[in-house]
Formats: C-alpha cells, sequence, structure tokens
C-alpha cells in the first residue's frame, strides 16, 4: 500500500531509479520516512502563520524638551508595527554618551535650565535663569516679596522716561555729556549708552516688548552697526583708560539681551563681544585699561557680570577663563577675604587700597564662584560694608565735609547685589535706606524729572547725570534684574 501512495505523490518524477529503491526498502523504513516528511512540512506550515501574527517592536527616540545634557532622562516610545515580512533583527540598548558641555558656539533658541542644588550644601545655582525675573507678571510678585514698594517702581518709570527723552534722535545713542545739565567731565557714548539699554532692559525691555520698545531697538541698531569683526564697539571718543570699562558693559547689555530674547541676530554679535572680551583678559587673570594688561579690581568687577550675562544667555566659556579670573580674586584679598584691594602689585606689601566698591566687587566675585551663604568670610565681609556704608542723599548746599556719609553711587550698587543676593537680615536693613532714600531723591519737576543730581557724589563730577541715574535706577530694579544666587535656600 505504501507503494501505491509514493506512485500517487508528485515526487514520481525524480526517476524510477528512487521509485525502485523504495518499493525494495522494508515497509518499516518507508512509512517512517513518509511521517518525518509530512511532520517537516506541517512544521514548516506553523511557523510561517506564527511570524505573519507576531508583532515588530519598533524602538523610537522621541526628542525630550532638554535645555542641557544630563538635565533630564531620554524619552523612550515602544510602538508596535504590524510587518510580517520584515526580518526581526537585534536592537541594541542605545549608548548614552556622559553629559558634556554646551558647544563653545552659540546655540540660538536654546533654553538653559537652572541645575537645582541641595539646601544643605548653600551653594549659588546654574545661573541661566537669573534673568528670568524681568518677565512682564513677574517684577510685581518680586517687588513684594524682596521689599520693594510702588514708590521704587514709580521711581524707576520715572527714571526710564528720563533716559528715553536723552536718546538722540540722530543716531539713537546716549551721551554722558548732555543734552541735560551736569553732563561728565568726560565723554563716553559707548559706556553712555550701554548703560542706558542695561537700566530699560532691566525693567523688561527688549526691542519688541515693554513700554520702551523703540528706544532699545534704536539703540541696539545703533549700536550694533559700529561692532567690528573682533567684538570691539566703535562708538568714539573713548577716553583710552575708559575702553576695556565701555566694552564689559557693552558686553552685559547684549548678553541680557539675547538671554532675554534668543533672537538670533543678537547671537553672533554676543559671542564675538564675549571672546573679545576674553581675549583682553590680562596675565594675571584680571582686567584694566589695556587688553592683555594685568587687570585692577575695579574694571575687573564689571567682566565678572560680562561673562556671567554670557553664561546666562547660554555661551559657553573656557575653563581657563575662570581658572584665571579666580586666581586674581585671590591675589587682591585682604586678610581673611573678607575684604578686597584695588591692585595687587608686590609681594612687599599688601594690596590697596580697600575700598567699599572693589571689596563689594570681590565678593559679588565670591558669589558668582560658588562661595556659600553662611560662608563666614563673606558673612563678615558683608557686615562690614554695612558697619562703614549707609545710603543718604545730601543737599546739595551742603559742603562735601557736611555730608552725613560719603555719596557712592559706584559702591552703592555693588554692596546693593552682594547683599540682596545674601538675603536675610543684612537685606532687610541695606533695603529699608534704599527703598526709602532713593526714591525721596529722585528730581520730582523740571526738564530732568526722572534723574539723580550727581553733585557731592564721589564719581559724579565724571560720569554726570546721565551716570548718576543709571546706577540708582539699576539699585532701584534689584528685585527682579537679577533673581537672587541663593533664592531657593532657606534663610
Amino acid at each position: 500500500m505504501v507503494g501505491e501512495i509514493i506512485e500517487e505523490l508528485p515526487w514520481r518524477e525524480w526517476g524510477t531509479s528512487v521509485a525502485g529503491w523504495i518499493r525494495r526498502s522494508p515497509p518499516f523504513t518507508a512509512s517512517l520516512a513518509l511521517h518525518v516528511v509530512v511532520l517537516i512540512a506541517l512544521a514548516l506550515v506553523l511557523v510561517r502563520d506564527e511570524r505573519r501574527r507576531r508583532p515588530a517592536l519598533e524602538l523610537a527616540f522621541a526628542t525630550p524638551t532638554v535645555a542641557d545634557p544630563g538635565d533630564g532622562p531620554v524619552e523612550v516610545m515602544i510602538a508596535p508595527q504590524e510587518k510580517p515580512e520584515q526580518e526581526e533583527v537585534p536592537v541594541e540598548k542605545p549608548v548614552v554618551p556622559e553629559p558634556t558641555a554646551a558647544p563653545p558656539a552659540v546655540v540660538p533658541d536654546e533654553v538653559i535650565a537652572e541645575t537645582p542644588v541641595a539646601a544643605s550644601e548653600q551653594r549659588p545655582p546654574v545661573v541661566g535663569a537669573l534673568l528670568n525675573g524681568r518677565e512682564e507678571g513677574r517684577r510685581e510678585a518680586l517687588v513684594a516679596e524682596f521689599g520693594g514698594s510702588g514708590e521704587t517702581e514709580a521711581a524707576v518709570a520715572r527714571a526710564l522716561d528720563w533716559l528715553v527723552r536723552q536718546q538722540q534722535k540722530k543716531d539713537g545713542l546716549w551721551s554722558l555729556q548732555g543734552p541735560y545739565v551736569d553732563g561728565g567731565s568726560q565723554e563716553n557714548r559707548l559706556a553712555a549708552t550701554a548703560m542706558a539699554l542695561l537700566a530699560l532692559q532691566g525693567a523688561g525691555n527688549t526691542p519688541t516688548l515693554g513700554r520702551h520698545k523703540e528706544a532699545v531697538e534704536r539703540g541696539w541698531r545703533a549700536l550694533l552697526g559700529r561692532q567690528l569683526d573682533d567684538g570691539r564697539f566703535d562708538v568714539p571718543p573713548i577716553p583710552e583708560h575708559h575702553k576695556l570699562y565701555a566694552h564689559a558693559q557693552a558686553t552685559i547689555a547684549l548678553c541680557e539681551l539675547y538671554g532675554m530674547t534668543k533672537e538670533r541676530r543678537f547671537a553672533e554679535p554676543a559671542r564675538r563681544a564675549v571672546d573679545y572680551a576674553i581675549t583682553a583678559q590680562g596675565p594675571n587673570g584680571g582686567w584694566r585699561y589695556d587688553p592683555g594688561k594685568p587687570g585692577d579690581m575695579s574694571v575687573t568687577g564689571w567682566y565678572l557680570m560680562a561673562l556671567k550675562s554670557a553664561e546666562m544667555a547660554g555661551i559657553e566659556l573656557p575653563p581657563t577663563t575662570w581658572t584665571r579670573f579666580e586666581e586674581f580674586v585671590n591675589s587682591v584679598a585682604v586678610g581673611d577675604g573678607s575684604q578686597y584691594g584695588y591692585r595687587f602689585e608686590t609681594p612687599l606689601r599688601p594690596p590697596g587700597p580697600v575700598t567699599a566698591a572693589v571689596s563689594a566687587e570681590g565678593l559679588l566675585c565670591r558669589q558668582y564662584f560658588g562661595w556659600p551663604r553662611r560662608e563666614p568670610r563673606l558673612v563678615a565681609g558683608i557686615e562690614h560694608l554695612l558697619a562703614t556704608n549707609a545710603i543718604a542723599w545730601p543737599s546739595r548746599t551742603m559742603r562735601l565735609e557736611e555730608a552725613p556719609v560719603e555719596k557712592d553711587v559706584y559702591a552703592w550698587y555693588y554692596i546693593t547685589q552682594v547683599v540682596h543676593h545674601a538675603g536675610g537680615e543684612p537685606w532687610q536693613r541695606w533695603n529699608a535706606a534704599l527703598r526709602d532714600v532713593l526714591p525721596k531723591a529722585q528730581v520730582s519737576g523740571g526738564p530732568q524729572a526722572g534723574s539723580w543730581d550727581p553733585g557731592l557724589d564721589k564719581w559724579g563730577h565724571i560720569g554726570g547725570r546721565l551716570f548718576t541715574t543709571c546706577f540708582c535706577t539699576w539699585m532701584l530694579e534689584v528685585y527682579y534684574r537679577h533673581l537672587p544666587l541663593y533664592q531657593d535656600l532657606a534663610d
């Protein structure tokens, strides 16, 4: 019977030799062979049918919204796909690289996320979010939270109105010497323009937002049209010893603007301005009057904020820049580091002279470098500044020797920043005078309404009315101009 079945199978065409071999085989052998063939055929059919029903799994990597490398896990989505004919290929687990620093070039439209810091460490957070307090709707809340008032905000509004009135119609720049009264003894239109723009931007004005957006747009159109390929701004006249001061101020303003707007048109100019600042760093790690010369604490303090503003905007800096910077600050530290001198010239004598302004600049550097909030040297330095300085506004009719304290808006500005970052009782003490004295001292009537008188100020005769007005405005914007470095930490 087996022979008859084989004769009827389609394999008969294999040839008579094969059929003859099967006929001559014992019945058991032929039956076994037949069953093996049938089982193999059934197995092939079942396996093919199973492959058709099995869904293929694909790994699809979504693009997460991550501001900084390492800020969060990569989102993985597993999506089943019906692909019956596709061969299954083993998929290796993707290799996640170690977080790396941002590339040297500015990445347009990148948002820098703030890195949380454990409260027990009491260390300042990454500076990327410090400009966020200027946003519409947040300023009012921050004024209330940090001790401002309706009077301080009204004073800021009047000051900005005065500054906009002083913008030169012919080219969009500002001047240290007029058209107002009590101009400075030296002209520096780059510094004047940068200082005015810093005041306007401090209250949230940009070329597209804010009450004074047109003035900001005109000012930046004028400045950027005068930026050279190496990053400098060609805005004469600039006194020789003011050049790096002015470049630092313009760099702060430009980096703030880019950080606030993320507009691509400001990215490359900001990068070039920062590059020039880096190349101008002196051999001792600081900055002074000429690029590449040993620095002093006064000019270097402005470059702290120029470079930190660059970081706020997402511009990365070479680590060596910060290493050398900190070495400079170490070199001008006096005593235990709670005070700072203007320059270090020889090991035979301590750095000096020690003034309120440069000591406050040194302490501000320490805060941004990462000193803890309760660092004893920082606490002692702040206490010394508060014990030896006070905000008071002498009458113009007084003689200098009759003034209750030295009027020095330059020093007050740096003290205000340091104490605001520190917060707590020292800030409450300092702010009580700040929010009371400055609004009352502002000119309330006439063509100079909204400005502050430079008379009897330590530097007022050099900087003039615009200089004094900008520094007072920056102080009254302190509640939101930069969020406190230690804002997430308990007092």
